[in-house]
């Protein structure tokens, strides 16, 4: 492709997104004299002199969880270390795991939640052991309709145990993800290499491994044990050097993503949805980028220091979320935002599902997928339509593909088209697909009457709004296909 028709797209799209939040920031004012009775701000850092967004609440929890996790996390490491140097033996690895996260457990959530967060890979582990996978699989599906009761606010599990909302948010949180891991160990055919109480050890270190206990991101089971298997490595320089420029390339995230909460209010207007609705549409689309990014901006922070803390430990941790400015497709999203939960439903629902079913094996593996993703969100209406329109999506990109690899289409386009107007092609079709995409993110990031919101403006809007659009997503999908072709050359190289 000629390099200016390049140059020309690698500009415009950032345009539009530096254009659009910029018109999303001036059509925030509403927020200026805002009588703020539920606390969605704070007077912000001093030199800027404006007010702080602070109504995530998960981002703020997530924060304070991180600032006593990673402290706790080095006499974690060190200890580790010790016991490598002086001892090969991984059961006493194993034990030290289990350990430390139990002290941290009862020093953030006290005897009760320790216990609760203990019992529950125990539990499925007596009860699942003995199960066939498909008894297995009922069981785990019944126990994440008993998580979700127990997620409900102030109610009679959080009234029992006496936990403020902080602590019910992150013990139900870390229950979710112990579920997955529950999983992944009870699936997985490495269970015959130990017998008894070592295999019982094991599944325990892998569970509450402390590092990922709280926030991921998810290791499976064969992954984790392969990486206590290996030979043991001494820390060296550049180990050491990599962990600090990461910690310090991730607080520079933080605290970038907390300086733009002083001038984007992303989350408080999600609240507003009035204010939402009288947004033009260059602010609209403004709004649904940056709670995308912001979206992004928290993950990358979350699994990029958590994987950090794991590469101490010489256990490979899957990498941090690719920006979503540069994805255009449905299945690179998804491979490529939580790579350790993809990989999750690949091994265990994908793969076991299409190979069991001759006739519509794909259907009906990706629509088991997305069934899990309900079940495991928590099934909302908001998070039924955002699965619902990623299935589509899904659906529809396979069919272009099935398309696109056909006989007959291969002979029409090397007849009528040039692979850079093939590219051109592919883009424009691909266009409506990427809006598709980032409104049923919508409906996850801003719930269903935000959502609902950005549909009636594409349905409802002038044509004209909507042709720009488009225009704009057009380049968004030609910068994608170059930065993936430049990615392909590189790792072939």
């Amino acid at each position: 492709m000629n390099k200016y028709e390049n140059y020309l797209y690698f500009l415009a799209w950032p345009c539009a997104i530096i254009y659009s939040a910029y018109q999303f920031y001036s059509s925030s004012d509403y927020f200026d004299n805002y009588y703020d009775t539920y606390g969605d701000f704070d007077s912000g850092w001093t030199w800027i002199k404006r007010k702080r967004d602070i109504s995530d609440q998960e981002w703020r929890i997530w924060l304070t969880l991180l600032s006593r996790l990673v402290p706790c996390t080095f006499i974690h490491h060190f200890v580790s270390q010790i016991t490598k140097i002086n001892n090969n033996n991984n059961m006493i690895l194993c034990c030290w795991y289990i350990l430390a996260s139990a002290m941290f457990l009862y020093y953030y959530l006290g005897i009760l939640g320790f216990l609760c967060i203990l019992i529950q890979p125990i539990f499925l582990h007596i009860l699942t052991s003995i199960c066939s996978k498909s008894t297995a699989w009922f069981i785990h599906v019944l126990f994440l309709f008993v998580i979700h009761v127990l997620k409900i606010p102030d109610g009679a599990f959080q009234s029992w145990l006496e936990f403020n909302d902080e602590q019910h948010f992150i013990l139900t949180l870390t229950m979710c993800w112990m579920h997955l891991r529950s999983i992944s160990y009870n699936m997985d055919s490495i269970d015959g290499q130990l017998s008894g109480i070592n295999r019982f050890i094991q599944r325990l270190a892998y569970c509450l491994y402390l590092p990922t206990l709280f926030l991921g991101p998810l290791i499976l089971y064969h992954e984790f044990v392969d990486s206590i298997n290996q030979p043991y490595r001494y820390w060296n320089y550049k180990k050491l050097q990599t962990f600090v420029l990461n910690l310090i390339r991730y607080m520079f995230w933080i605290y970038f993503t907390e300086l733009l909460l002083h001038f984007l209010y992303i989350n408080a207007i999600q609240y507003h949805p009035q204010i939402v609705q009288n947004l033009n549409s260059w602010a609209l689309y403004g709004l649904g980028y940056c709670m995308g990014q912001f979206f992004l901006n928290k993950y990358v922070v979350i699994y990029g220091i958590c994987g950090s803390l794991c590469a101490l430990d010489d256990i490979k941790a899957p990498p941090q979320p690719k920006c979503i400015g540069r994805i255009h497709l449905y299945s690179d999203m998804w491979k490529h935002f939580d790579r350790g939960f993809y990989k999750f439903l690949v091994r265990y629902i994908y793969l076991p599902i299409q190979r069991s079913h001759v006739y519509f094996g794909k259907l009906f593996a990706s629509f088991s997928c997305f069934t899990f993703v309900i079940i495991w969100h928590g099934i909302q209406m908001n998070i039924f339509i955002w699965s619902l329109l990623n299935f589509l999506g899904i659906i529809i990109e396979s069919i272009g593909v099935s398309i696109g690899k056909s006989t007959k289409y291969r002979k029409l386009q090397n007849m009528y088209l040039s692979s850079v107007n093939t590219r051109r092609f592919h883009c424009m079709l691909a266009s409506p697909l990427l809006a598709m995409s980032a409104i049923s993110n919508f409906y996850f990031f801003g719930g269903q009457e935000i959502g609902n919101i950005f549909i009636h403006n594409i349905l409802h809007g002038s044509w004209e709004v909507l042709l720009v659009l488009l225009s704009f997503l057009y380049c968004c999908c030609q910068l994608s296909i170059h930065i993936k072709n430049w990615e392909l050359k590189r790792i072939k190289e």
